[in-house]
């Protein structure tokens, strides 16, 4: 997951707004993990994962990806 998330983090490249700091994708991944772990046993089961899927709606998504590309982050 964590690859995955480095991933989209560098596809957006420093064009993004705000900044996003190093250390986002993974701060970013433990937090979706939290959410997921809906009994918090430290276990992310089939059932949990496709439960919270299934809640992901569009607006969510585009707020995870939007960007501003008349700013670069230096």
């Amino acid at each position: 997951m964590l690859a995955i998330m480095k991933s989209i983090y560098d596809m957006m490249g420093r064009y993004t707004y705000p900044c996003v700091r190093d250390d986002a994708p993974s701060e970013h991944v433990d937090k979706f993990f939290q959410k997921m772990d809906k009994n918090r046993d430290g276990v992310v089961t089939i059932e949990e994962f496709i439960e919270t899927c299934q809640k992901v709606t569009h607006k969510a998504l585009f707020l995870l990806i939007n960007t501003n590309s008349g700013q670069q982050c230096s």
